[in-house]
C-alpha cells in the first residue's frame, strides 16, 4: 500500500508497504507503536499518524507515518478496558463506558496498548471522572478532567422497583 512519512525540518517522503504484515502489527500492538523505517539508506524512527482502510475489505488502503524523537513526549490516543465489570453486575449494576480511549502526552517508549481502569468500586448510579482515574506519573492527561470515563446504570427493573421511571 502507499504511504507517506512527514516530520519536523524535512520534506514528506513516499514508499510503501506490505499491506498484511502492517495489518498484523497493527492488530499486535494497537496504533501507538514505534516503527523503524528505512528509507534510501536512512532509518527513521515514525508512529502511525492515520490510515485509511477499504470500507468492504476493511484492509488497509494507505498509511501516514509521523517522524518522532525518543527523547520527546508526543500525544498518543490510549484504548481504554475496564477491569472489576463483574464486581459491578455482582451489585446488579451495568458499566457502560463514555470515554473509549484517553488522550495522554507521553514518551513514545512510555506508551501502553491499552490503558486498564478499575472500576470493581462502583455502585450503581456511580460514574468515574477522568479527575478520578490515577495515572502513572509519566502520563499527561489532554482531555478534559470533567469527562465521565464510565457510568454504572441500574436494570430497568430495579429503578421501577425504587420509583423510577422506566
Amino acid at each position: 500500500i502507499p504511504g507517506v512519512v512527514y516530520g519536523p525540518d524535512s520534506s514528506p517522503q513516499l514508499f510503501s508497504v506490505e499491506e498484511k504484515s502492517l495489518a498484523a502489527q497493527m492488530k499486535e500492538h494497537g496504533l501507538n507503536f514505534i516503527i523503524e523505517l528505512e528509507l534510501d539508506g536512512k532509518k527513521q524512527t515514525c508512529m502511525i499518524a492515520d490510515y485509511q482502510r477499504d470500507v468492504f475489505q476493511l484492509s488497509l488502503t494507505h498509511i501516514d507515518l509521523k517522524r518522532i524523537d525518543l527523547k520527546r513526549k508526543v500525544i498518543a490516543k490510549i484504548p481504554i478496558a475496564l477491569t472489576g465489570e463483574a464486581d459491578v453486575r455482582s451489585r446488579g449494576g451495568i458499566a457502560q463506558v463514555y470515554l473509549q480511549q484517553m488522550t495522554v502526552r507521553i514518551l513514545p517508549s512510555d506508551i501502553p496498548k491499552v490503558f486498564k481502569i478499575d472500576v470493581s468500586h462502583l455502585h450503581p448510579g456511580q460514574s468515574m471522572k477522568l479527575d478520578a482515574v490515577e495515572v502513572p506519573e509519566n502520563f499527561e492527561k489532554m482531555d478534559p478532567q470533567y469527562t465521565t470515563v464510565v457510568n454504572v446504570l441500574a436494570p430497568r427493573s430495579m429503578a421501577a422497583a425504587r420509583g423510577g421511571k422506566s
